[in-house]
């Protein structure tokens, strides 16, 4: 089991829950239940990498959302593979401007290794 992952009470499915906030224009910052285990690199305006550093913190495929704090669209592309890196990347209203906006993320999935059903 990963250390710094939230655990919900659930033994059978092992589920666990990732949550971050990031706010900040320029610089980055993440903070909320999870972010002393997650770094964030800025790569641009309105695009971020978080990196989950704990090796492997889900073994199944994950929920996750992303809501914006204004108006604005978070866009999610999750990769697995010893680590979750999460890529995001946020746009104005118009869904293709590159924006600068702070949202929360939400992470959920389980530690168990068959499927939930």
């Amino acid at each position: 089991m990963s250390v710094g992952i939230k655990n919900i009470q659930s033994p059978q499915r092992q589920v666990a829950l990732l949550a971050l906030r990031k706010t900040g224009a320029g610089t980055p910052v993440l903070s909320g239940l999870c972010a002393s285990f997650c770094s964030i690199a800025d790569n641009g305006v309105g695009d971020y990498t978080i990196t989950v550093n704990t090796p492997r913190p889900f073994a199944q495929n994950i929920i996750s959302s992303a809501l914006p704090h204004s108006s604005g669209i978070v866009r999610l592309d999750l990769a697995t593979s010893s680590n979750l890196v999460v890529s995001v990347k946020c746009f104005a209203v118009d869904g293709t401007t590159p924006a600068e906006l702070n949202f929360d993320l939400i992470c959920i999935g389980s530690y168990a290794s068959d499927l939930m059903g």
